[in-house]
C-alpha cells in the first residue's frame, strides 16, 4: 500500500455528470476539507486540457473551411442565376425596378438559400446528436488505458446545444448573403436595354 497505509483509504475519485463544473466542486471540497489535497483532472493531467484545446481549434478551423466551400458554391450558383436571368432583370428594370431593388432581390435569394440549408443541416445535426445521446458511443476498449479513461466510464455521450445550432445557422445564412453580394452587384449594374437583348 502507499506509504504502508494498509487498510486505509488514500484517494477518493469524484465523477461529475458534465465537464466544466470542476472548479466549483474543487473550491467547495477544498473549503469543506481543509486538511486534504483536492485536485481536478486539469491539474493532474494538463495534457488532457491541451488535447481538448487543440481539438477545439481544429474543429473551428474545419468549420470555417466547410462554410467557405459552401460560400463558394452559393457564389457560383448566384453568378449563374444572374447570367441566366439577365433578360428577366432587363424586363424588371424596364418596368421601373431600381438597381438597388434588383440587388436586394439577389441578396435576399442568397440569404434564403443559406437559411434553408442551415435549417436543414442544423435539424439533421441535432436529431443525429440526440439519437446518439440516447445510447452513447461504446468506449469500453479504452477503459483500461489509464486512470483518466477509467473514470470516463465505458460510454461517451455527445453534448449539443440548440442555442449553438441557432447561432451557427444564423452565421451561415449571413455568410451566404455576403457570398451573394458580388452577384447581386452584377445584377444591379445591368443596363435595361442591353439586358433585354441578352439571349
Amino acid at each position: 500500500a502507499l506509504y504502508d497505509l494498509r487498510d486505509q483509504i488514500t484517494e477518493v475519485a469524484v465523477s461529475l455528470h458534465q465537464v466544466g463544473q470542476e472548479k466549483r466542486v474543487v473550491s467547495a471540497l477544498s473549503a469543506a476539507l481543509p486538511g486534504y489535497e483536492v485536485d481536478s483532472w486539469e491539474t493532474l493531467r494538463p495534457e488532457m486540457r491541451e488535447t481538448m484545446d487543440t481539438k477545439i481549434v481544429v474543429t473551428v478551423f474545419f468549420s470555417f473551411v466547410v462554410v467557405f466551400i459552401a460560400s463558394i458554391g452559393i457564389l457560383n450558383l448566384m453568378l449563374m442565376a444572374v447570367f441566366e436571368r439577365t433578360r428577366e432583370m432587363g424586363v424588371l428594370a424596364a418596368l421601373g425596378m431600381k438597381s438597388r431593388q434588383l440587388m436586394g432581390l439577389f441578396l435576399l435569394e442568397g440569404f434564403m438559400i443559406g437559411a434553408v440549408g442551415a435549417l436543414i443541416g442544423c435539424s439533421l445535426g441535432l436529431a443525429l446528436n440526440w439519437a446518439i445521446a440516447q445510447v452513447g458511443i461504446d468506449y469500453s476498449f479504452a477503459s483500461d488505458m489509464g486512470e483518466i479513461t477509467a473514470l470516463m466510464g465505458d460510454r461517451l455521450y455527445p453534448a449539443y446545444s440548440v442555442t449553438d445550432a441557432i447561432r451557427y445557422g444564423v452565421l451561415v445564412a449571413l455568410i451566404s448573403a455576403l457570398a451573394a453580394l458580388y452577384p447581386a452587384w452584377q445584377a444591379g449594374r445591368e443596363e435595361p436595354a442591353e439586358a433585354l437583348h441578352h439571349v
